[in-house]
């Protein structure tokens, strides 16, 4: 038992891991780099949507989606909220989470991932019907609906002689 609550904690603490490098203030992780076919500026409330193979990169983590919004406070220096929809995959290393949607809420040091989402490296992995990560707290929840329940796949890992 000990040995699946370390490979799930092991899990869990690479997401948090990865998604943390998302949400590290912009001068610790260096400048963020968004492509993508379309960028549309709104003014109300203030936002900037990116479509159309949408690749962002912060240091070692690529975030690829159909669309991005990035929401700014009013005075436009701080980013609020980022929503990530269509196949939504978070990169770093051969950490991989996917999803159809996923929700960074900065003041609550929040991502929410949806449709579908799963965590997976190597060849161990996590899914469910929504797995929230409460960066702040070292925390992950992962819920499921009726009939499907959440799983996890761990592999034994090979013993140092």
């Amino acid at each position: 038992m000990n040995r699946f609550l370390l490979i799930f904690s092991g899990l869990f603490l690479s997401l948090l891991t990865m998604l943390g490098s998302v949400s590290a203030a912009p001068a610790e992780k260096g400048p963020i780099e968004v492509t993508s076919e379309r960028m549309e500026g709104f003014s109300a409330p203030r936002r900037v949507l990116f479509s159309g193979n949408v690749v962002a990169t912060q240091a070692d983590v690529v975030i690829y989606a159909d669309q991005m919004t990035v929401f700014f406070s009013d005075n436009e220096q701080e980013v609020t909220r980022i929503l990530a929809q269509g196949r939504v995959r978070i990169v770093q290393g051969d950490r991989i989470a996917t999803g159809e949607q996923g929700v960074f809420h900065r003041d609550q040091e929040m991502v929410v991932l949806t449709g579908n989402p799963r965590v997976h490296q190597g060849k161990d992995s996590i899914e469910g019907d929504e797995i929230t990560v409460y960066l702040r707290d070292e925390r992950s929840l992962v819920k499921s609906r009726e009939g499907a329940p959440a799983r996890a796949i761990f592999h034994p890992r090979e013993s140092s002689p």
